[in-house]
């Protein structure tokens, strides 16, 4: 039940590639929205706009996004300098807020997004100045790219002025913020780590398991080569059917060109399937680029999982291989995408014993009790 006076918290998240963020955030949001009112500011790859609801209000920025060649940022819409786009994302915030704030909710900051830091650090200006000295709460991956000292300590700095609790989306049973971010020991009183973000429990009965094997490169727009390896090792699984989901960015000619590659009856490529997570209890297996929400997808559903990290994410692969040392997935290389051995890698993840780790998964419960709890014992300031 709500509460009878529901608190009010702004929500911030900005992702630059693929839509992981902004799925972590949205499944955190659903459990705040059991006892408080949320206003989400987004901003990244155009997921869709999240459903109205009683209590939910949502702001989809000017898009941008990183630009591989040059370093900087791009709108990949209209072209246009990101000195142009800043101001409109001023405008769009500013005509947003309804104060005040409870809480503030920053995915990722200070631990990335530095560059979106004057713009993050005027919000929480603004909503000080109208609100007060609100908890900022910030949710981060418990992988973080490794930086230099210098670098981890400005994190720390940020965190000791501007953040009440850092929720770390993780098991520590398997991987601790520490492993990757140095001066962790230096915060660890504002350390909190939730589980992993996992998805809702489905509705109904489970689906009965088939002979399907689910291909997924994920958000965003990369992993080309895994798709092609299992077009080409499906000749050799003719008992099994390979549905590959090649992503909802894809050009039209990129999906013609694996169509055109494609040499047996049992592979069909989709751009994206609907209602992946019961799509993927319904598989015998699962054969991803591992993205963070993807394997917990996977490993929610219960599906024997084999991960591919895209060879330019240091995060991603710290994560398969840790999951993997737990008996979670099962780790695939480069070497891995001849047809024969992805056949017999796949064989033996569909003979595996189930995993012995139980991973803590039920982060965004945690997550949202303990914001609730801080705020219990906060002032209400009235609108």
């Amino acid at each position: 039940m709500p509460d009878a006076t529901p608190r009010r918290i702004l929500y911030y998240c900005q992702s630059l590639v693929g839509i992981g963020h902004l799925t972590c955030s949205l499944r955190i949001i659903e459990r705040l929205l059991e006892h408080a009112e949320v206003d989400l500011i987004h901003g990244g790859l155009d997921a869709g706009t999240p459903a109205p609801r009683a209590g939910f209000r949502s702001l989809r920025l000017p898009t941008l996004l990183h630009d591989e060649e040059t370093g900087g940022f791009v709108d990949p819409h209209a072209g246009r300098d990101a000195a142009a786009v800043w101001p409109e994302r001023e405008r769009a915030i500013a005509g947003f807020l309804r104060m005040p704030y409870h809480a503030v909710v920053v995915e990722f900051y200070p631990f990335g997004r530095r560059r979106f830091k004057p713009e993050i650090q005027a919000l929480l200006r603004a909503v000080r100045e109208r609100s007060g000295p609100v908890p900022v709460f910030t949710s981060v991956r418990e992988v973080l790219v490794p930086r230099a000292v210098e670098q981890e300590r400005r994190m720390v700095d940020t965190v000791r002025k501007h953040i009440h609790t850092v929720f770390v989306r993780g098991d520590p049973d398997v991987i601790r913020l520490d492993e990757t971010f140095s001066l962790a020991p230096e915060i660890a009183a504002c350390l909190c780590y939730t589980g992993y973000i996992s998805p809702p429990p489905p509705v109904g009965e489970r689906p009965a398991r088939t002979r399907q094997i689910v291909v997924s490169q994920g958000g965003g727009d990369v992993g080309r080569e895994l798709l092609e390896a299992a077009i080409d090792a499906a000749p050799l699984m003719p008992g099994h059917a390979f549905v590959l989901a090649a992503g909802a960015r894809t050009p039209p000619a990129a999906l013609d060109a694996l169509r055109r590659r494609v040499r047996s009856a049992n592979v069909e490529i989709v751009p994206f399937l609907a209602d992946f997570p019961r799509r993927l209890m319904a598989s015998a297996a699962s054969i991803s680029m591992g993205g963070d929400n993807t394997l917990l997808d996977v490993l929610a559903a219960g599906t024997p999982g084999l991960a591919y990290p895209y060879q330019g994410n240091v995060e991603q692969a710290i994560r398969i291989r840790r999951f993997a040392a737990k008996g979670l997935l099962h780790e695939l290389g480069p070497q891995d995408l001849a047809p024969p051995r992805l056949k017999r890698r796949i064989e033996t993840a569909l003979c595996a014993p189930a995993p012995a780790h139980r991973l803590a998964m039920d982060g965004a419960r945690v997550t949202s009790e303990r914001i609730r709890h801080v705020l219990a014992h906060a002032p209400l300031r009235s609108p």
